[in-house]
């Protein structure tokens, strides 16, 4: 069933309700900016469950802001991953879901036009609304979307004239990255120019030190393991013996293959994670929980690599 709203447009009801449910965790918004077709809420729940009976009317993307964990029901499947800074989901249009979880969450949700993202399928690849698909899916990171975001949630909190144009260019960049990377011909065959899931959680891994080559498959397992605990204490020999090497033999072929050592890789990507959860919007979060969520010790360790890396300290860097 659907409810018309004030500018005649239908509305599902599921949607309407879900939002009234929803608003009270709103922190940041971009509702009443006038954007379109893309817009962006920064939101912060307590312990809690929402439901999409009939899906949202819109494409649906979550970027992390806490860690947490998450249950997601959606088609018959159940689906329990972490929520970690920097992770992301994606929820298309018209699928009906349902979330669950048990700790405070925190997390920025881009809502993106379907007909708009069916006009850059047919424009761009040549496919009709009917010869592909968007499918849901959990990322532990997608560097594209959490600067999309991130430049959203600026705009979004500054509310300047001019304000609308980001997001619409924005839209076009965010709707093609989703054709790439998350969609499917209706045939189930990937685009041309799209990445399997496993494919572009390793290239995004890459990401972190700019290096685009194929590396021996111990490197990646010790990237994929990196990534995945990044927010924890993880030492050297952590590393080793999740890939069955020696300590040794591993930073030897780790340096050979992306010239920096496990460590400064390591730390590199904390500070990556803390810029793009910075970027993203991370609340009345403190430094020094935005250091914790990443993995460093303190605020104090955090602030000395930042500045190292980025060359601005956490506090300018948010400002």
């Amino acid at each position: 069933m659907s409810l018309t709203s004030a500018a005649g447009i239908a509305v599902p009801r599921s949607e309407i309700e879900f939002s009234r449910q929803a608003a009270q965790g709103v922190r940041l918004s971009s509702r009443g900016l006038g954007w379109v077709p893309l817009n962006f809420e920064r939101r912060e729940y307590r312990p809690s469950s929402h439901t999409l009976v009939h899906g949202s009317s819109k494409h649906l993307v979550f970027v992390g802001l806490t860690t947490g964990r998450i249950v997601r029901d959606s088609g018959g499947e159940r689906v329990e991953h972490e929520l970690n800074p920097g992770c992301v989901a994606l929820v298309p249009a018209s699928t009906p879901v349902s979330w669950s979880w048990s700790t405070r969450i925190g997390f920025s949700v881009l809502r993106l036009d379907a007909d708009f993202v069916d006009r850059v399928a047919q424009s761009v690849f040549g496919l009709g609304p009917h010869e592909y698909r968007l499918t849901p899916a959990e990322r532990p990171h997608d560097t594209a979307i959490t600067n999309i975001t991130g430049v959203l949630a600026r705009e979004a909190m500054r509310g300047e004239p001019g304000s609308h144009l980001y997001a619409e260019s924005l839209a076009s960049i965010l709707a093609v990255h989703l054709l790439r990377h998350y969609a499917e011909r209706a045939d189930g065959r990937a685009f041309a120019n799209g990445t399997a899931p496993e494919e572009a959680a390793s290239a995004a891994s890459f990401e972190a030190t700019g290096s685009a080559v194929t590396h021996p498959r111990a490197v990646a397992e010790a990237l994929a393991f990196i990534h995945a605990n990044y927010a924890r204490e993880l030492s050297l020999t952590d590393i080793a013996e999740a890939v069955h090497l020696s300590p040794f033999h591993l930073a030897r072929l780790f340096k050979q293959s992306l010239g920096v050592s496990q460590h400064q890789y390591l730390i590199q990507l904390r500070v990556n994670c803390a810029s793009w959860l910075l970027s993203a919007g991370s609340g009345e979060r403190s430094l020094a929980e935005v250091a914790s969520a990443v993995g460093f010790a303190d605020q104090s360790h955090l602030t000395r690599h930042f500045k190292r890396v980025l060359g601005v300290t956490p506090r300018q860097f948010r400002a």
